[in-house]
């Protein structure tokens, strides 16, 4: 159980911009992880979430993609509704159930630690791919849906 100082530092995080992966090995609704997710963020002001849609930054960060594997492969990843209130169009909370820190997870001399199901060495490359998209969507924000205005920009800025 978190205590109430440390419920508040988080939100302030989440509200002044910050972001909190939740990386499980399942969140449907029955499952233990889920009922200890709840538990754990119960006093955290949790936005409304939704599954990631097609057009989501986070799908063409840096990589396009439409699937987010880990050690697992299809499972939902879910961000804040982007019609709510979001910091530079990042969602302050990402949830997923694809378990990308085993996915990424090497020993002393650098080869993986945990086998990736169904997809080998080709889903593991995508659960990197993940992460630099996720890294790339937090540190930069909506630049990327952004750029479609790039041509309007210019032009009102005479160039």
């Amino acid at each position: 159980q978190l205590s109430p100082s440390a419920t508040g530092r988080i939100n302030r995080y989440l509200a002044t911009g910050g972001t909190i992966l939740f990386d499980l090995r399942d969140i449907s609704s029955s499952s233990a992880n889920s009922a200890i997710l709840r538990q754990l963020t119960k006093d955290i002001a949790i936005p409304p979430l939704t599954p990631v849609p097609p057009d989501h930054v986070l799908t063409k960060a840096f990589y396009l993609m439409q699937d987010f594997p880990g050690r697992w492969a299809g499972g939902q990843v879910w961000v804040e509704r982007s019609g709510d209130h979001v910091n530079d169009g990042v969602s302050s909370i990402v949830v997923g159930g694809n378990d990308w820190a085993s996915a990424w997870a090497t020993d002393q001399t650098g080869q993986p630690m945990f086998a990736v199901v169904p997809g080998g060495a080709r889903q593991r490359e995508m659960a990197y791919r993940f992460g630099i998209n996720l890294v790339m969507y937090t540190l930069t924000g909506n630049y990327k849906s952004d750029q479609v205005h790039v041509p309007s920009i210019l032009e009102r800025l005479g160039n």
